[in-house]
């Protein structure tokens, strides 16, 4: 007996030793894991001390050898960059490159390309002469150049065509946001009335059904020739997710700092500071996703559209558009909810003064509550004054993105 209880004293003691131990080793490799944090964080603060002091007090009109000095502040990791000059109301994530999408395979791939005759194609429209290329065409940034496209029997709406670049990353599509699939958005022109003004799917599908390959692609893909509307649509889903690509500044993000010229990065400096654009645009898709108003409303005229409002019902939406992405965005102009801006010369300067202004015509419109409301615009856009240097290195970033 004695034997026993000295042979489980003997383990429990063995046991009780191993756990000591082991809360010993654990707590020493806590205690190592936080001073590595402590000195990498240390590390990175000093890095960004020293990128802060490389851009302190930088010249306006700068020699090479201060273009040289911006460049080494933002050669660092981004985590020792000297940081952005943001208002009290700004959402920032820190600029990244986005993570595309891999190319498909499998049935992917022959999903993707029956998206892409669907969407050349103008049997989508109750005309038969108005494809969804029409008014997002590839040499065109997916736009179509336009300040407001053309539709159905010519007509013409009040909003600018979105470039669908980036469409499959974004969270809401619109400038409303009033769609949150892909799915949704790929249909949501065939109906329009002054789009393609389609009344009833079942006359797209007729019409599709009517095309042995088409009938032959769907039966493939989705096991039946009976076309269904929502095969259209995951069609041109499909292929809308294909479309972005890798820009010059995700190259530099990932390392290839000589992706960008001196002057370029100088322009991501401003976006970063004096400009104040990064409380709108950042993270990957240099957007904060949100809806801010900026003034272009032109509500109480002819080209009036409340924006946001026409979705949510509140008053304080009254304006809003949602934040562009600015990938690619050389390519996608005219500019602005509604196409007023044409190039982006025009658009630094917009916002050089300040962004827009809504104001009433007359008594009437004075005493509106959705007009009051209109007139507020984000106080996010500040005035700031840029010289003729400063203002093309701004555009000369911009056509890196």
């Amino acid at each position: 007996m004695k034997h026993v209880l000295f042979s489980r004293r003997l383990f429990f003691g063995v046991a009780a030793a191993a756990v000591a131990m082991s809360f010993l080793i654990h707590t020493h490799e806590q205690d190592h894991k936080a001073e590595v944090v402590r000195t990498e964080a240390a590390r990175f603060a000093s890095l960004k001390a020293e990128a802060e002091q490389l851009v302190a007090d930088f010249p306006s009109g700068p020699d090479a050898q201060a273009l040289g000095r911006v460049r080494m502040a933002y050669e660092r990791a981004r985590a020792a960059w000297p940081a952005p000059v943001l208002l009290p109301d700004a959402k920032v994530a820190e600029f990244a490159p986005l993570d595309i999408r891999p190319k498909p395979s499998g049935i992917a791939i022959a999903k993707v390309e029956l998206g892409r005759m669907l969407f050349e194609d103008p049997r989508l429209s109750a005309s038969g002469q108005i494809a969804c290329q029409n008014c997002h065409n590839q040499e065109l940034g997916w736009g179509d150049g336009l300040r407001s496209s053309f539709g159905h029997n010519r007509k013409r709406g009040k909003r600018n065509a979105p470039p669908l670049f980036s469409a499959a990353y974004r969270p809401a599509l619109f400038w409303d946001g009033r769609v949150t699939k892909l799915e949704e958005q790929a249909l949501g022109p065939m109906t329009n009335p002054i789009e393609m003004a389609v009344h009833d799917f079942s006359a797209v599908t007729a019409r599709l059904g009517k095309d042995d390959i088409y009938r032959e692609r769907f039966r493939s893909i989705y096991g039946s020739d009976q076309i269904d509307i929502a095969w259209v649509a995951d069609a041109l889903a499909a292929f809308e997710t294909t479309l972005e690509r890798p820009t010059r500044f995700d190259r530099f993000l990932k390392g290839d700092t000589a992706a960008l010229t001196d002057e370029q990065v100088w322009g991501m400096h401003l976006f970063r500071t004096k400009a104040g654009c990064m409380n709108c645009h950042s993270g990957p898709l240099l957007t904060d996703e949100r809806y801010h108003n900026l003034g272009l409303s032109l509500l109480g005229r002819p080209l009036g559209d409340p924006g946001r409002q026409a979705v949510t019902g509140l008053e304080d939406d009254v304006g809003r558009f949602r934040t562009a992405s600015l990938r690619h965005v050389s390519k996608t102009g005219p500019y602005m909810h509604n196409g007023l801006i044409p190039d982006l010369r025009r658009v630094v300067i917009f916002y050089e003064i300040g962004g827009g202004k809504t104001r009433p015509l007359n008594d009437e419109q004075a005493t509106d509550d959705l007009m009051r409301a209109a007139a507020k615009t984000s106080p996010l856009v500040k005035k700031f004054n840029f010289t003729p240097a400063e203002r093309q290195a701004l555009i000369e970033f911009l056509k890196a993105l």
